[in-house]
């Protein structure tokens, strides 16, 4: 019996949401927590690669292999974009920005013949716009914290690409057969960019490797992962805005353990944000019915 794909969802944006908490935590450079993050998720899912290939005859075929590539290098831009902009911008603009995968995902899927209908178009617009209204007051304030503006939003087109890919292999392979080769791709994508770079990998206090162990625990394998998981049962335009629920628990916790106090226009967007995934979900619920409810 497999898990329920919003139940997945549910547990997966509640993990993501920590990661920018943990991160600003770890004092760690930011392509340093990009690779390990990467690199030990794929370490911890290799048995149970290994476990599914013993009397498992499926062979990766070329156009799965590429796809994964290209998956396993988006996602370390994402990454690599992303944990840097945390470092120039507030928690909320920044998790905010890097959300708003579903506009891109949104015309990818229109590009490769997904059907989305108008409630699902609809929902995203309206859950952009809450974002909008979360970011809004941390938009432009210096040099600094437009440039994190800027890489989270690319953090967000590499993002898009990153669910769009395992949206499409994850319709012929198993969970773990797709994350363990795209997490080792984003692991040594990383890696070269980093050592470009000259970026510590180490060595760093016991304090900072707790926090990276729980950022691969929560936001990686209990997040990204389950994320994956969802995609073979769920659109990507649906994954991706489930994961605008990220910046609201973001914030929340940003304001208990680094006391930035959101502004009221924050709170009305997180409201908005809330409706527009409601909205997606419900288009999704509408189509897994129309299926005959198989998830598929």
């Amino acid at each position: 019996m497999r898990l329920n794909q919003y139940v997945a969802l549910a547990i997966a944006v509640t993990a993501i949401s920590w990661a920018s908490i943990l991160i600003l935590l770890s004092g760690a450079q930011p392509i340093a927590i990009a690779f390990w993050r990467s690199a030990i998720a794929a370490v911890v899912l290799l048995p149970l690669l290994i476990i599914e290939r013993v009397g498992n005859k499926y062979a990766f075929r070329g156009i799965d292999a590429s796809l994964m590539v290209v998956g396993g290098v988006a996602l370390a831009i994402h990454f690599i974009t992303w944990i840097e902009s945390l470092y120039l911008t507030t928690v909320a603009a920044s998790t905010t920005l890097v959300s708003t995968y579903p506009i891109f995902t949104l015309v990818i899927s229109k590009l490769i013949g997904e059907r989305v209908g108008r409630q699902g178009i609809a929902g995203v617009l309206v859950a952009f716009l809450g974002v909008i209204l979360i970011a809004a007051p941390e938009f432009f304030v210096n040099i600094h914290a437009l440039m994190g503006d800027l890489l989270a939003l690319i953090g967000a087109v590499s993002g898009a690409v990153y669910f769009m890919v395992g949206r499409v292999v994850r319709a012929r392979v198993s969970l773990a057969m797709y994350t363990v080769p795209v997490y080792g791709v984003s692991a040594l994508t990383t890696l070269v960019v980093g050592l470009l770079l000259r970026t510590r990998f180490w060595p760093y206090p016991p304090y900072t490797w707790f926090y990276i162990v729980m950022i691969v625990l929560g936001p990686m394998l209990l997040g990204h992962t389950l994320l994956n998981y969802a995609l073979k049962y769920s659109r990507a335009v649906t994954v991706t805005t489930s994961t605008l629920g990220e910046p609201i628990g973001a914030t929340l916790l940003a304001l208990i353990i680094f006391h930035q106090v959101p502004q009221p226009i924050t709170v009305v967007g997180m409201a908005v944000t809330l409706l527009g995934i409601y909205m997606v979900i419900r288009e999704e619920l509408s189509m897994d019915r129309g299926r005959g409810g198989c998830g598929n």
